[in-house]
C-alpha cells in the first residue's frame, strides 16, 4: 500500500508505563489530572499566529491509547498524559489536526485523560462514566484556554472521534453565552448526535450548507450502510463535506478537492478526484465511492468499524474541502461581524 496510515493507527498505541494516583473502583485507578498550567499538558507548537490568523482552534484528540498495565498490575482505562510514549501516540493524530486547521486558525490542543479503545468496547454505561474523567480534563483545559490564551477572539471547536464526543458535551454542557457568540463552528468528525439530544439541547444546532455560523459539522463514512458502526446506529445528524447539502445529491469525486494523507516521514501525500460521496437519509451516514475499503480495514477495532466503515479516515478523505470550507466560515464570521 503505497500510503503509510501514520494519523490513523493512533489507535495501536500501546503503552505499559506507569498510571498512578487516584483509586476510581476496586479495579479501576486513574493518572493524576493534567495541570494546564504547564505546557507539557498542551500539544507543542507556537500559539502565537500571524496576522492570517483572525481565529483559533480548540482541538480534541481522537481515541488512541489502549489499556495498559501498571507496575503494581492494575489495568489503567485512561491516557497517563506525562507518559512521553502515550503522548507520542496521540501527537499523530493531532499532526493531522494542525495540518487541518494550521493555516486558518491558532492551534491549541489539550493532553487529557482519554478513555482506551477498550473503554468503547464495553457495556455504554461504564464507557459513560470512564468518559466523565475525560470531560472534567476537556474542561478544565477549555476554561484555561479561554482565561489565558482566547482573549475574544473567535474560535472553532474540532475534535474527531472521542474528541468529537468531547466537542458535542461541550456545547451541550460548558459553553456560556457569550463564548457561542464566538463560536465560528465546530468540527465533530466522526461521532453521533440522537434526536433526543437534539430536541433537548439548544446548543447543538446542525450544520445546512458551507457558511452557516455557531452550527455543528458532523458526518460518518462508510461504504454501504452494512457497515455503520454500533456506536452510531442513532444518529440523526449529516452533511456531506463535499458539496455541503442534507439531502441526497451525489458528490461526485470530481468535487472532492484532494484526500491527504501524511507519509511516514511526516510529508503529505496528496489523492485528486477519487473519492465521492451521497448522504443515506434513512441512516444519516455518508455513502463513500472510490476507495477500497479492504485498504483501510483494522481487524482489532472490527467489533466497532467492520469492513467498509472509514470512521479512522473521516478527515484524511475530506481533507481539503474541509480545509476550505474552515477558510469559508471564519470569512463568513469576519464579514458579518
Amino acid at each position: 500500500m503505497r500510503l503509510f496510515r501514520l494519523t490513523l493507527i493512533c489507535t495501536f498505541a500501546f503503552c505499559a508505563i506507569a498510571c498512578h494516583n487516584t483509586e476510581d473502583t476496586a479495579t479501576d485507578f486513574i493518572p493524576a489530572p493534567p495541570d494546564y498550567t504547564r505546557t507539557t499538558a498542551w500539544f507543542s507548537t507556537d500559539t502565537t499566529g500571524t496576522t492570517a490568523h483572525y481565529a483559533d482552534v480548540f482541538y480534541i484528540a481522537p481515541t488512541c491509547i489502549w489499556d495498559w498495565t501498571a507496575p503494581t498490575g492494575a489495568v489503567c482505562h485512561y491516557m497517563n498524559i506525562d507518559d512521553s510514549a502515550q503522548r507520542t501516540a496521540v501527537d499523530n493524530a493531532l499532526r493531522l489536526g494542525l495540518a487541518l486547521f494550521g493555516k486558518d486558525c491558532r492551534f491549541f490542543a489539550p493532553y487529557y485523560r482519554q478513555i482506551t479503545m477498550e473503554s468503547w468496547m464495553t457495556d455504554g454505561t461504564e464507557t459513560d462514566r470512564r468518559y466523565e474523567t475525560a470531560h472534567t480534563d476537556i474542561v478544565a483545559a477549555f476554561q484555561y484556554y479561554m482565561t489565558h490564551y482566547n482573549q475574544g477572539r473567535p474560535f472553532i471547536l474540532a475534535g474527531h472521534s472521542q474528541g468529537a464526543k468531547a466537542v458535542i458535551e461541550l456545547l451541550k454542557r460548558n459553553l456560556t453565552e457569550t463564548q457561542r457568540q464566538r463560536l465560528v463552528a465546530a468540527y465533530a468528525f466522526g461521532f453521533s448526535i440522537t434526536e433526543n439530544e437534539l430536541r433537548t439541547h439548544t446548543g447543538l444546532e446542525p450544520a445546512q450548507d458551507s457558511t452557516d455560523l455557531g452550527t455543528i459539522i458532523c458526518f460518518n463514512s462508510v461504504s454501504d450502510p452494512g457497515a455503520i458502526s454500533p456506536l452510531f446506529a442513532d444518529n440523526t445528524v449529516c452533511i456531506n463535506p463535499l458539496n455541503w447539502t442534507t439531502d441526497t445529491t451525489y458528490a461526485p469525486s470530481s468535487q472532492n478537492l484532494g484526500s491527504v494523507f501524511l507519509r511516514a516521514d511526516g510529508s503529505v501525500d496528496t489523492i485528486l478526484y477519487s473519492v465521492g460521496a451521497r448522504l443515506d437519509l434513512s441512516t444519516h451516514t455518508l455513502i463513500v465511492d472510490g476507495i477500497d475499503p479492504a485498504q483501510y480495514y483494522i481487524p482489532s477495532i472490527s467489533s466497532l468499524f467492520p469492513m467498509g466503515n472509514f470512521h479512522v479516515q473521516e478527515i484524511n478523505l475530506y481533507f481539503n474541502n474541509l480545509q476550505h470550507n474552515i477558510r469559508q466560515r471564519i470569512e463568513t464570521y469576519i464579514h458579518s461581524h
